[in-house]
């Protein structure tokens, strides 16, 4: 498989003339020396097509355990576009809701301070008003004194009028699932998601699930839960869940999320199978937030040219190689995955960062990542 990505750029000429595999190389291995990553797998493909599938690294910081391919990592915030978003499409095409709905018609606990107006669509596309983050987790004795605190969040600003990333918003769409379904998101997942698609590696809280956990790429060592988390969700919020939050908790690999992108560039169907209808998925990869506003799909971030209204100094994770009109999203454990609907490029880039640091190497993690696509898209690195 490297062969084929050593061939497709034998002529780029960065780094004093070493070839683009070489580059890619000693690119990862700065990293790796500075510790930006203790490890790292990433999955270049051009639909079907397979041009890079590689690790670097080791499984954790201090351990001399390389890591392999098809680790099993906590994917964080992956979980907003791959699950829950995914599950809502489906159950709107199933007939269970539409996503313009009001929240309140589900939960009518939520509709206070001023959240009466808030749909579905205002939380996939992070303009409900809602704030970025709060704390959800410490001093509650069940996942219900979460909900109810979850619930009595105020809003910040008026739906509609600002774009801002909202880890809470999806905490509230993973309960509206629930409530309507009567069923766990991690049920609901495999079911309708997992086994469809044969995504045989992808689950909700693997550490209670398998007997081996050696596969599964540990996270922190968390000051929160005083331990090493390997196969239980980074995410405390989610944890006050049940490890089940619609914002974070789905573990997996790059191989199931190649599967998964596969997915949405043919259109809803893979290997016969049809998850979701070809209408959906245009729904899903377009700019939903009006003119003036950060573009955001249903789950995904979208590059696109733009200008915002809304305050935000808007840099697109994915940096400025991908083509305009690409969706990806990023998780907070050291996880991306990009890809461009019509060239069929898509880069899964999947690491445990926060086992070395929570926040020492957030920077650096971002710019790796600039780093990545544009040698891997164009030969060439975007920053130095």
């Amino acid at each position: 498989m490297e062969e084929s990505f050593f061939k497709l750029y034998n002529d780029c000429n960065m780094f004093n003339e070493v070839n683009c595999g070489e580059k890619l190389d000693i690119l990862i291995n700065k990293e790796l020396e500075t510790e930006t990553f203790p490890g790292i797998e990433i999955f270049y493909a051009k639909g079907s097509e397979v041009l890079l599938h590689k690790t670097w690294g080791k499984m954790q910081s201090g351990n001399s355990s390389p890591l392999l391919l098809d680790t099993i990592f906590d994917v964080a915030s992956l979980t907003k576009p791959v699950v829950t978003a995914t599950l809502l499409l489906i159950m709107q095409e199933e007939g269970s809701l539409k996503l313009g709905d009001a929240v309140q018609f589900y939960l009518p606990e939520f509709a206070g301070r001023g959240k009466k107006r808030i749909t579905l669509r205002h939380l996939l596309t992070h303009v409900s008003g809602l704030p970025a983050w709060k704390n959800l987790y410490e001093s509650v004795k069940n996942p219900e004194e979460a909900h109810t605190r979850l619930m009595n969040i105020p809003l910040e600003y008026s739906p509609g009028k600002k774009m801002i990333y909202s880890c809470l918003g999806f905490l509230v769409l993973g309960e509206v699932i629930s409530k309507i379904t009567g069923k766990r998101l991690s049920n609901l997942f495999n079911d309708k998601i997992a086994k469809p698609l044969k995504l045989h590696n992808s689950m909700f809280s693997p550490g209670k699930k398998l007997s081996d956990l050696s596969t599964i790429a540990p996270t922190e060592n968390c000051t929160f839960r005083k331990k090493l988390l390997r196969g239980i969700v980074h995410d405390e919020n989610s944890f006050a869940f049940e490890e089940e939050g619609g914002n974070a908790g789905l573990f997996s690999t790059a191989k199931d999320l190649l599967r998964f992108t596969q997915l949405l560039i043919n259109e809803g169907e893979l290997d016969g199978v049809r998850l979701l209808s070809k209408q959906s998925i245009a729904e899903m990869l377009k700019n939903h937030n009006p003119a003036g506003l950060t573009p955001r799909g249903l789950g995904w971030e979208i590059k696109k040219p733009m200008s915002t209204a809304d305050g935000a100094s808007w840099e697109y994770s994915c940096g400025p190689d991908f083509p305009d009109n690409s969706c990806g999203h990023t998780g907070f454990t050291g996880t991306s995955l990009w890809f461009n609907h019509a060239t069929k490029q898509i880069v899964i880039a999947l690491s445990n960062r926060v086992n070395i640091s929570r926040e020492n190497n957030i920077d650096s993690i971002k710019r790796f990542r600039v780093n990545l696509h544009g040698l891997l898209i164009t030969g060439r690195c975007s920053y130095r």
